[in-house]
């Protein structure tokens, strides 16, 4: 159930055109990656196996902390789009970058950690549910080892689907021409 969750949550995200919705539909695709983890430790607690309960749970509790994280600085960062172009629509986005350097730079850092790359936080507890995952997959039952596969394979789907989410909304909000009169928007405060 968490790695279908976590498919479905990341292409709805991959069809948002507006930009907190898609931040939204990628905070189900994280939800699905806890339950993941939250599955092993349950699996691991019905047959007995300490490492998978703590495995599981160590990386639930993780993700569910680098979640907050990460998804608090993408939601700022929208917040300063928003605030700077008066829209959350990403076809009406474009062309941000030489305004909005930091945002950007700081909305790439964000994203990379929600897609899980190393070494950022995404990654490490989404690797501690590889370790996980890999060990169940050597129980010697075909079901439980074609369930884990089946776990792994959803967990690296929806990496590469984070990816191709985030690159797209890095491009259609920073990249390309400025699709926003300039007129509208609104002149960023000086800092002191």
């Amino acid at each position: 159930m968490g790695a279908v969750s976590g498919v479905v949550g990341i292409l709805l995200a991959i069809g948002e055109g507006d930009l907190k919705r898609m931040l939204a539909y990628s905070s189900i695709e994280n939800i699905g990656i806890i339950f993941l983890g939250v599955g092993l430790a349950m699996i691991g607690r019905t047959l007995d196996n300490p490492l998978w309960v703590v495995l599981g749970l160590s990386a639930a509790l993780f993700h569910v902390f680098n979640h907050s994280l990460f998804k608090s600085l993408l939601f700022f960062c929208s917040g300063a789009i928003l605030h700077a172009a008066q829209t959350r629509r990403m076809d009406r986005l474009g062309g941000l970058l030489g305004i909005l350097p930091m945002t950007a730079g700081v909305f790439v850092l964000g994203s990379c950690a929600a897609c899980g790359l190393p070494p950022l936080n995404g990654f490490a507890g989404e690797w501690i549910l590889y370790r996980g995952l890999l060990d169940f997959s050597n129980h010697g039952s075909f079901f439980l080892a074609l369930t884990a596969a089946l776990s792994v394979g959803g967990l690296a789907l929806i990496g590469s689907l984070g990816v191709v989410c985030f690159v797209r909304a890095f491009g259609s909000v920073f990249l390309g021409t400025l699709r926003v009169p300039l007129g509208s928007m609104k002149p960023r405060a000086v800092v002191r």
